[in-house]
């Protein structure tokens, strides 16, 4: 099963929160936010080591002194020390989403707002952007959002990111599969190979809902039960700053 909690920023922190947060989040998380120069994109960062922090606490009983977090090549989070514990995270406008499982996962969230008919063109494969197309203007940017969170969520899977082009794999919006393209890169195929991935295969996508406007999808090897715990900023702050959180669940929420 593949646990994700949302957050969704409704409103700013005051200074006593900030404080708060900066304090629980990790040193890496704190710096990283604090380099944004518009208090709202701070804010967003912060809400980010929160939401990864409350995540890795209640599905693997990681507190915060255990929460040794490395990165792969292309900035995919993992931890070394701890067995079948997987995690991703995305956010878009107010919403953040991180996802938890014992198995790799890649997890996306995305605007329909963002929707660019030029970028469909020139990135997306033929067949993707016919289906955008064929769409009336109105429904263009909600499917061009499903596609997008299809395609990002799968390259989080594999841990490629944007090394991957997004016109090398096919998605498929009716059955929520994605699969290897004959034309990809040899060198990319035997990477995904050795992660269990290949033109015989197909990864599996499931939807997230949140609201309107946004689409969130998490992609998987094989297909999961999703289970969504939605947060609150106030939540998050309150068990995080408690003493449980020196001594976490005795048992793994997934």
């Amino acid at each position: 099963m593949i646990q994700v909690y949302s957050l969704k920023l409704v409103r700013e922190l005051n200074e006593e929160e900030r404080q708060q947060a900066l304090d629980i989040i990790t040193p890496e998380r704190k710096a990283k936010a604090l380099r944004f120069r518009r208090f709202e994109d701070q804010t967003r960062g912060i809400a980010a080591g929160l939401l990864e922090a409350y995540a890795l606490w209640k599905s693997f009983g990681l507190s915060r002194d255990k929460q040794n977090i490395q990165k792969g090549e292309q900035g995919k989070p993992y931890l070394p020390e701890q067995r079948n514990a997987y995690y991703n995270l995305s956010h878009a406008g107010k919403w953040l989403v991180c996802g938890t499982g014992d198995c790799p996962l890649g997890i996306d969230v995305e605007q329909a707002e963002k929707y660019q008919e030029k970028l469909v063109k020139r990135f997306f494969h033929q067949k993707e952007t016919l289906d955008i197309l064929k769409h009336t203007e109105a429904e263009r940017p909600g499917i061009f959002a499903e596609y997008w969170t299809m395609k990002e969520s799968f390259m989080k899977l594999c841990g490629t990111g944007f090394s991957m082009p997004l016109s090398s794999f096919l998605t498929n919006r009716e059955n929520q599969t994605v699969s290897l393209l004959p034309t990809m890169e040899q060198g990319l195929k035997q990477q995904l190979r050795r992660q269990g991935i290949s033109e015989e295969t197909k990864t599996c996508c499931k939807r997230v809902e949140l609201e309107q406007g946004y689409c969130c999808m998490v992609c998987t090897k094989e297909p999961e039960e999703i289970k969504l715990e939605p947060l609150s900023m106030e939540q998050c702050l309150a068990e995080l700053s408690g003493s449980d959180y020196r001594n976490p669940p005795s048992k793994r929420r997934i």
